[in-house]
């Protein structure tokens, strides 16, 4: 999370760092519901610790969400102004 948020909104290395993170998720919700549905495990502070892992991650992914999102409209915006620039000189 730490590489994404790091990266310029037009990086394109931010695609593959996104499918790693989705893959990740995707692994740790697998062993996280393997571990649930076993009978023999008992152990709740385990999963509240998983919990409150969980609830930390959504709040990253969240921050991280809501800034790349306002980064990438700010370009948007800048590249509409530039278009608009390049219309209005080309006729004159």
């Amino acid at each position: 999370m730490k590489q994404i948020e790091q990266r310029e909104p037009e990086d394109e290395s931010i695609s593959d760092l996104v499918s790693e993170l989705q893959e990740l998720v995707l692994r740790r919700q697998t062993l996280l519901d393997a571990l649930v549905s076993d009978p023999l495990f008992i152990d709740r502070e385990a999963l509240e610790q998983q919990f409150d892992m969980t609830q930390t991650l959504i709040k990253q992914s969240t921050r991280i969400l809501s800034f790349r999102h306002s980064l990438l409209q700010v370009g948007i915006k800048t590249k509409r102004q530039i278009n608009v620039y390049k219309a209005i000189d080309s006729n004159r």
